[in-house]
This record gives C-alpha cells, structure tokens and sequence, in this order.
C-alpha cells in the first residue's frame, strides 16, 4: 500500500523561503545595529553619557578656600578666617513652605514675608542665612526640614580689632579683599575655588553631601606677614590718640619707619575704623591719609633745600644770610619770619626754621637743580609701597616755576606730598643719603607647610639722592632743632634726636588761597641720632585746642613714640653727651 503524499498546502514555498530569508536578514540587521548602538553607548560615548548622568545625580556648588591670615612681623593674627555655618534652601524641594517659613524664622530670628518670598521663588538655591552661631546651626539641623541645609563658609575676622586697621584693611561677606592689604594682595590670600558635589533625586533634591564625590582643584589663600609691629603700632595710635584728645584737629597720623631697612613698623590714622563691620563708619574714616591725602607740609621740607645747596656745593653749614629782621620785601611779596632774625648761618636756619634764610638759599640754588632734588627725594611721584589708594603728591614742572615759586618751595609752600613721602624723604638722612622705598611685606607663606614664596631681603635702595657727607651735615643740624630750636619740645634725656617742625597753612576746600584759621602741625624725629633706628612723623590736621604748631601739638607725641619704641626696641640710650652748639663753641 503507498504511503500517503503531502498536499502541496503543507509544503513550503519559494517565496514562502524568500520571506523567512527577508525576516531572519531584518532581524540580523535589527541585532547588529542594537549592538551597535550599544557599543556607542558604552564604549564611544561613554564619557558623554557619564558627565550627563552625573549632572543628573550630583549638583556642584562652589566652595570658597580658606583665604590666607594676615599676621604682623611676629606672626600675630592681624586677620583670619573661623569656620562657620550658613543655611541655605532648594525651593523646588520645599514642599510646605509657609510651615517651613515660621519654624525658621524662630529659629533664626527672620521675618516671614521676606522669607516666604525667597522660599516660592523658582529657583534651586537661595541663601536663608548666612553665617549663623553654632547654636542656631544647631537648632535647624534638628528641625530636618525638608529642602533646607547647612554649609560650612569662613568668616573673616580681625583679632586685633582697630589696629592698623587701614594697613590690614577688609574684606565682603564672600571674602573679597575691599581695602588695605586684603585689596591690594587679594589674589595671593584668596586661593583658588573648588567645587562642592551634593547628591540628588530626580527632582533635584539634595539627598547628602557626596563624600566620596572628588573636588576639583583646590587650593587655600597664602599666609602674608606684613613688616607692621603690633606693639610699636599700639604704641604710635596710644599717644596718637592722646594727641587728639588734647588738641582736637580734624583727624591725624603718626608713621614709624625702619631708618636702615625702610621698613613701615607702624602706620596710623584718626579717625579710625573696625575692619569687621567697616559699614558702620563713614568712609571718610576708612581712608588711610597716609597715602591718599596731600598736603603742603611747610617748614618740615627746609632740610631739603639746604641738602640740595650743600650737596650742589652752593652753600656750607657756616654760610651766613641776612635775615633781615624778620621782613623780606621781594617784588610786590613780603616773605616773613615768626621771630626777627638778622644774620643766620645755614645751620641757624634751619635750626630757627626762618622762611627768609630758605628762601634765599633757595634762589641760590636755582630752579633746576632745586627741582632735580626734589625729585630725587621722591616728591612727585607714588612712594611704591604695596597699599592701594596711593597718590603721587604735587611736584609741578621746572618749567612752570619762577622765582617766586623757588622761593616758595624752598620753605615749603607750592609742593604737596603724602605724609608718607614725606616720611621716606627725611629717612635719607639717616640712611646716609640713600631714598628707601618703604616696605609693608615682610615675607609670604604657603598655608600648609609655611614654605616661604616671598622674603623682604634688606633694604631696598631706590636712588642715591645726596652723599653721606651731606646727610651727615644735615642730620647735626636736625639735632639742633631738637636741643636748641623749635623741635626743644620733642627733647628727650634717654636718646639724642634730630628732627624738624613745621606749621602749614592750610588749602581752602575751593583752591584759591589759604585758610587763615587752620594750620597742619607736623614733626618729624629721628633717633638715635649716633646710630638712627627709626624715622617718626606726626601730623595733626586743623588742631582746635591748645596750639597749633608742630612744635607744640605734634613734637611731644612724637618724641613720646620715639621713646617707648627705641624702648621696646631695647636699643641702648645714648651715652652723656653736649649740644652741637657746646661743641661749636
């Protein structure tokens, strides 16, 4: 019997062959571009799809560094940072943010329309507040609210509170240098920021701080100690203060020189200021006048014109002059003394502080060589200190001068310098003819292993502006104005001392003439003389009360610094000794 047949229903076609040809090559293909694409995914593009997962995952948020201290040359902390928290909120994550709202500002001491605002903002980040007591911090991390948390930030804080508070200057909420040296060196003690990661959910809730999430690069502000003594800077806003108090001007400074390094060791100004809350006071009070203010010091820029005539060769310590009993008809001008002298030496004049005997000296000296001079003692031109706000003083061009205006500058009048060109000026003649230029820094540090960037290494000598023949002569003549002249007042037993006094009229506000009721009273000291350590001045602006000339409102403060400093110094007092004029005789 045959076995039965297939019908041809049963059997597969070609075409039925062709189709399942077509769908196995479909799905072959499928396969092949899904693996494909996964090899893209996981192999070419993986770093892509990785930073966007993570972006999806973590939120970045800046982390400030620790900025650098501030210290004195002894390492005392004139500014640092403390720890402390801030709080802040994700408002998308406030789910309940009037309950949140109330609790916080019990918490915290807030008001809740402000807050509330802030809260129902669109937004991921908003500040609640910053900078709050541990003991607050304390209080809202136990409440747990629901998209709220706490951050560590630095405060910045100034241990020594107003000392040398327009050296130190100051810094904003985020740690930005304003003023001072935290300005001026801002990029040195800010670091370098890094980056925060904190884990999230999909709706960007912060869930933790991601401690194994790496930070970027970060490093902390470098450590600045500056060439400023804490105690000598006490020293000079004490009996600066005590000067003040009896004479009452309209502010003052007192500035304390290294005489053989140029060295600032103290600066000070009144009106001063607290550098932790600088809001709080007018601005007028957070200027440091040493450097931003100028003014026609008088009588006190005499020696220079008698360096520039004995350094020409014009003149000699004996040459005498007729002072002309007080009175000096030039032209249609008539130049004045205090008191009526007849014949003076050089020395004499400078001694008895005559505007005639410097005028006189002056015009033989000449324009240009005057000019030149003065220059070469820094007038006209920003001293270089590392402070910011300086100016350049008033030192007009030779070409504008006639003789009127040698003899006018030849005692003071017609040229306007900072205190602190001023100060660096007269300390060329304890430095034996040599401008120093005036230093702030003393060294910079790394802040985790105080490996050292930077030292001041000695003095830097910015010209040679007499030889030390004539800083010789003139620093005797500076002695006698101490022991037998106007500066009398400044006198001290324990220490010889040079120095000048000087009494200004000052500027009207308008430009046009003098006021005839305000004067600058200044001093200038300098000591030892035998060996000189430091170089003093001291300016009172507009005294009210009980004087107004440098001998008798700004000499005794000045001689009283001098003192406690040479003091604290430990420098040796100076041997038995006669007056320059005993010794003449």
């Amino acid at each position: 019997m045959a076995s039965p047949q297939l019908p041809d229903l049963c059997r597969p076609t070609r075409s039925m062959k062709l189709r399942a040809a077509i769908g196995m090559g479909a799905l072959f293909v499928a396969l092949s571009l899904l693996v494909y694409r996964l090899a893209q995914i996981q192999i070419a593009d993986h770093d892509r799809y990785t930073r966007l997962a993570l972006q999806q995952q973590f939120i970045n948020r800046s982390l400030s560094p620790w900025r650098g201290n501030i210290c004195d040359r002894s390492g005392h902390f004139l500014a640092t940072s403390v720890q402390r928290f801030s709080i802040f909120a994700d408002p998308s994550a406030v789910e309940h943010p009037k309950p949140t709202a109330l609790m916080l500002c019990k918490a915290l001491g807030l008001k809740l329309g402000p807050l509330l605002s802030k809260l129902t903002r669109p937004r991921q980040f908003v500040w609640i507040k910053r900078r709050v007591s541990d003991e607050a911090a304390e209080r809202v991390r136990r409440m747990s609210l629901e998209g709220v948390c706490l951050r560590n930030e630095r405060q910045r804080v100034y241990p020594q509170g107003r000392l040398a508070a327009h050296v130190v200057g100051f810094a904003d909420i985020d740690g930005r240098g304003l003023d001072g040296t935290e300005l001026e060196l801002d990029r040195l003690l800010g670091g370098m920021a890094s980056l925060e990661a904190l884990a999230c959910d999909a709706r960007r809730r912060v869930i933790h701080q991601a401690g194994d999430r790496p930070f970027l690069s970060r490093a902390d502000g470098y450590d600045v100690y500056l060439t400023i003594d804490s105690y000598v800077q006490n020293i000079a806003q004490e009996e600066l203060a005590a000067a003040v108090k009896k004479h009452r001007p309209e502010c003052a400074w007192a500035i304390v020189l290294d005489a053989q390094t140029g060295e600032v060791l103290a600066l000070a100004n009144w009106p001063d200021f607290e550098p932790g809350t600088p809001g709080a006071f007018d601005p007028a009070d957070r200027r440091n006048r040493a450097i931003t203010d100028v003014y026609e010091f008088g009588s006190v820029m005499k020696p220079f014109t008698v360096a520039a005539a004995l350094e020409a060769g014009t003149v000699t310590p004996a040459t005498e002059f007729n002072c002309r009993n007080g009175a000096w008809v030039v032209g249609r001008r008539t130049i004045h003394d205090v008191h009526p002298y007849g014949t003076l030496t050089v020395s004499d004049i400078v001694t008895k502080s005559s505007n005639i005997g410097a005028g006189q000296i002056g015009l033989l000296v000449g324009v240009e060589e005057l000019h030149y001079r003065l220059q070469s003692f820094g007038f006209g031109a920003p001293s270089g200190i590392n402070l910011p706000g300086e100016v350049s003083g008033l030192l007009r061009p030779a070409s504008r001068w006639n003789n009127h205006s040698l003899i006018s500058v030849a005692f003071g009048q017609e040229l306007a310098a900072t205190p602190l060109s001023v100060a660096c000026a007269f300390n060329v003649f304890p430095a034996g003819g040599l401008l120093l230029q005036p230093q702030i820094v003393k060294k910079i540090t790394e802040p985790d292993n105080g490996r050292v960037v930077y030292e001041m290494r000695g003095p830097k000598a910015v010209r040679r502006v007499v030889g030390e023949q004539t800083a010789c002569q003139v620093m005797q003549m500076l002695q006698r104005v101490v022991e037998e002249g106007t500066g009398e007042p400044a006198k001290l037993q324990e220490y010889t001392m040079g120095g000048k006094t000087g009494t200004a009229q000052l500027i009207r506000t308008d430009g046009k003439g003098y006021r005839s009721d305000a004067y600058l009273g200044s001093f200038v000291g300098i000591a030892p003389v035998e060996e000189p350590r430091i170089t003093v001045l001291v300016s009172l602006k507009a005294p009210s009360r009980n004087g107004y000339y440098g001998g008798v409102v700004a000499a005794p403060a000045c001689a009283r610094i001098i003192s406690r400093t040479l003091s604290y110094m430990q420098v040796p007092q100076s041997p038995p000794r006669i007056t320059v004029a005993e010794a003449d005789r």
